[in-house]
């Protein structure tokens, strides 16, 4: 039936629709249509405003989704080009956006079950765009968390070519607010919704990882993880959200990716992949014949979770472990004369001084026994433990520090860890601070809050190994120093606490760059949170100019970022003029000028990047617009 919102020439827009929809979903529907003034054939989707309570959020979900699938396609692809967007009949939206050619991932599997091969190679090309998705942090040239897809599904991937993906519904989730870690969708499929997101509606990008493995799930099995319960909606939300038992995987899915899927499904949003790229990782070594990190964890779980110590002769009583404690035979006293009387006092005190010495010499060996077995449990545990530490990850690593912690409880002088364990463990917790912090250090960093909180745990705990290294020291406040930068995003703009968590940001930064002087990384910190939440901008260029000192490469981001600063700082000087009047309009009006020609000088090399082609542009007509004001004061029109 055609939706009222049509007219009778079934027009929309610039665009020409036919009137068989391709598509209908919870959020709209899609037709195929012709742009009217060069007959290019576009996808058009028609979202109705009606009288539901959620119609608004719907609306506004849509218009976000296309802005941010039109930043994103510009920058990545793999979304459908959005050519228009816009409103019709003044309540409804629309899209229109390209018409990509093939079949879906759905129809591709409605033809049975994939060879596990195929299925992971779709399942890698899925984990490219979530990799890029996640990253995709800067909205509108602010700081923004990861854009979450929270409904994917087959139905939502596109094959236009072998090796080649497009998604739809991009954004319909939209970016996680600004202000705030998680958004809440109520929306999303739920044959690929993940626990916590029927439990509470939030989403992060946990809940993309989980929709990816009921993908994959479906891809080489045939059907959906509960596909006897399908039938009935409110069954199968009840056994996604209480973890039932999954109908098994085929006999045919190798076990590698048995362990992948099995990871992705983990019900503890922490016990899956910390990241798309580390999906992506165990894929591609699974296609290459290697073993995923998926299964060596699966295999050595049983042998980390130690729960009591055996008893080190669980055969023998106490007493069988220590010799005989009876003292040596005394020889026997001289003789005594006849006549003289026997003295009852002294006998009478020395067998019960014996006793006494042979419970203390006992308790004396028991306790030494005991220390020793005890000793000996921890040394083995500890080499159990040590098999693990290379396996250590941001998503492991309380469970290991539970462990760690467990051994050290059995042992006195825990000799075990500090021989065998301190040292590899030490690396490896370091190692995967240094991981996030070099990942800050690219032109487009994918970290989040999330990476930051696990980078400091493992620092904090390399501390404790470590207490006097001021090398750890120092990551270690500044990874604290990102986790205060990114809480301090989530206050209120107007806030006080808002710019008081940005000042104990940079502080802290302040701190690790004195721990370790030679370090460049504490002024990438200050520079992004002087621009983004102080709006300092020459505070930031100093900065920058601290860590260049210190080696670092400057490249696009810097020029991007100090690009946004010079911005803001000229809006906020051209806005206070329009509230002063003679000198005083005149400096402004000079200061925002002389703030959009840096704009223009920072963005012009790098319009390719995030936002810069579209900030220059802006900056531009702003500066003209400014100059225009200029050249009329100087007139005397004041």
């Amino acid at each position: 039936m055609r939706p009222a919102a049509l007219d009778q020439e079934w027009v929309i827009g610039d665009y020409a629709v036919d009137p068989t929809p391709i598509e209908s979903g919870a959020f709209g529907t899609v037709y195929n249509a012709r742009r009217r003034a060069d007959g290019r054939r576009v996808a058009l989707k028609l979202v109705l405003a009606t009288d539901a309570p959620d119609s608004d959020d719907k609306l506004a979900a849509e218009r976000r989704g296309a802005e941010l699938q039109q930043q994103f396609g510009r920058v990545h692809g793999m979304v459908p080009e959005v050519y228009d967007f816009g409103t019709h009949r003044d309540r409804h939206f629309f899209i229109a956006m390209e018409f990509v050619e093939g079949g879906s991932l759905a129809q591709l599997i409605a033809r049975g079950p994939m060879e596990p091969a195929v299925a992971a190679q779709h399942a890698v090309c899925i984990c490219e765009f979530l990799e890029k998705a996640h990253q995709f942090l800067t909205i509108e040239g602010e700081p923004g968390n990861p854009i979450v897809h929270a409904d994917l599904k087959p139905q939502h991937i596109l094959l236009p070519r072998p090796g080649e993906i497009r998604v739809l519904d991009f954004g319909i989730a939209k970016a996680l607010a600004k202000t705030r870690q998680v958004t809440t969708n109520i929306w999303g499929t739920i044959y690929y919704a993940s626990p916590e997101q029927l439990e509470s509606g939030g989403v992060n990008p946990y809940v993309d990882f989980w929709s990816l493995g009921v993908m994959l799930y479906e891809m080489v099995a045939g059907h959906r993880p509960y596909a006897q319960l399908e039938h009935n909606r409110s069954r199968l939300e009840q056994a996604i959200r209480t973890n039932e038992r999954r109908e098994p995987l085929p006999r045919a899915c190798p076990p590698p990716l048995a362990a992948i899927i099995n990871k992705l499904l983990a019900y503890q949003p922490d016990r899956r992949y910390p990241n798309s790229a580390a999906i992506g990782a165990d894929l591609q070594a699974f296609l290459a014949g290697h073993e995923p990190v998926a299964a060596r964890e699966f295999q050595a779980a049983p042998t980390v979770a130690i729960d009591r110590p055996p008893l080190p002769l669980a055969a023998q009583s106490p007493a069988d472990l220590v010799p005989p404690t009876d003292p040596l035979p005394l020889p026997h006293p001289p003789s005594a004369p006849e006549t003289e009387p026997l003295r009852a006092a002294p006998q009478s005190g020395r067998p019960f001084g014996r006793a006494i010495r042979r419970l203390a010499w006992l308790a004396v060996l028991l306790l030494f026994v005991g220390a020793f077995a005890a000793e000996g449990v921890a040394w083995m545990a500890a080499e159990r433990f040590r098999g693990t530490v290379d396996g250590i990850d941001g998503r492991t690593m309380a469970d290991r520090k539970q462990d760690y912690d467990r051994i050290r409880g059995w042992g006195t002088l825990d000799v075990g860890l500090r021989w065998r364990v301190h040292r590899p463990l030490r690396s490896r917790l370091v190692a995967i601070g240094e991981a996030v912090i070099a990942d800050y250090r690219r032109e487009q960093p994918t970290v989040g809050l999330i990476d930051w909180r696990q980078a400091r745990d493992a620092l904090l705990w390399a501390q404790q190994l470590s207490p006097g290294d001021r090398s750890i020291q120092a990551r270690l406040v500044e990874c604290d120093a990102h986790v205060t930068r990114i809480a301090a995003q989530s206050q209120p703009r107007s806030s006080p606490r808002r710019r008081q968590l940005f000042l104990s940001a940079i502080a802290k930064f302040r701190r690790a760059a004195e721990l370790d002087p030679g370090s460049f990384d504490p002024y990438l910190g200050i520079s992004r949170t002087q621009v983004y939440g102080l709006g300092d901008v020459d505070a930031a260029v100093a900065a920058i100019a601290e860590a260049e000192k210190r080696g670092y490469q400057t490249s696009r981001r810097e020029r991007a970022q100090l690009g946004d600063g010079f911005l803001r700082s000229a809006e906020r000087s051209r806005l206070l003029a329009r509230t002063l009047s003679g000198d005083q309009r005149r400096r402004q009006l000079e200061n925002a000028h002389a703030a959009y020609a840096r704009c223009v000088e920072l963005f012009d090399p790098v319009v390719g990047f995030g936002n810069a082609a579209h900030n220059l542009e802006f900056c531009k007509r702003q500066m003209k617009t400014v100059s225009q004001a200029l050249d009329v004061a100087a007139a005397g029109h004041l």
